[in-house]
């Protein structure tokens, strides 16, 4: 058995009891559409063995357990639905419970007061934050303020929900701060 399997079968344990649930939570049965994303994206990081990452919104935590399983990075991370139905039994059954805070990612306050400073910080299911809301100066705060929990050699991975991120109103910010690496991923170094 791989550590996918092993990943898909938390996941499938964790979902089992979610599928049966409320309809709201039917979004959670295409988990390896989740989990392709999340290595996509931790290849676009290029995150490697061993480094500290972070996850603003991280959702079920599969981007988490990957870095952590697979690559042996010491992972943290938020989501706001931390402490909801929704994902606590999946955090349970891929023993991320500990890891990850109910911290509400904001213009001033992206990340969480930890001291820690990140090899990585993945933002890549960030459309809860409003980017459609905010000016292109928020959004070039909210990516200054991302920055200074980087290591000097960190960087950041923002990946935008295609059906909600309109490029157009951020494109010479996101031109000005970083690089696109591929369709709605940008990278920022430190």
């Amino acid at each position: 058995m791989t550590g996918y399997d092993t990943l898909f079968a938390s996941i499938n344990e964790a979902h089992e009891t979610l599928v049966r649930g409320p309809s709201q939570y039917k979004w959670l049965a295409s988990a390896k559409r989740y989990v392709q994303q999340s290595r996509e994206c931790i290849g676009l990081a290029g995150t490697r063995h061993g480094e500290v990452v972070y996850d603003i919104g991280c959702g079920p935590g599969y981007l988490l357990w990957i870095c952590r399983e697979r690559l042996g990075c010491s992972v943290q991370g938020c989501d706001p639905l931390r402490d909801g139905p929704i994902y606590k039994e999946l955090y349970q059954a891929l023993d991320l419970n500990q890891c990850i805070s109910s911290h509400v990612s904001s213009i001033q306050a992206p990340l969480p007061a930890t001291g820690l400073k990140y090899d990585v910080i993945f933002a890549t299911w960030i459309t809860w934050i409003g980017f459609g809301n905010w000016s292109a100066e928020e959004f070039s705060t909210y990516i200054h303020h991302c920055k200074q929990h980087l290591t000097d050699q960190g960087r950041i991975l923002l990946r935008f929900e295609e059906s909600r991120f309109e490029e157009k109103l951020y494109e010479s910010c996101l031109k000005q701060l970083g690089s696109r690496v591929a369709p709605l991923c940008y990278l920022f170094r430190a």
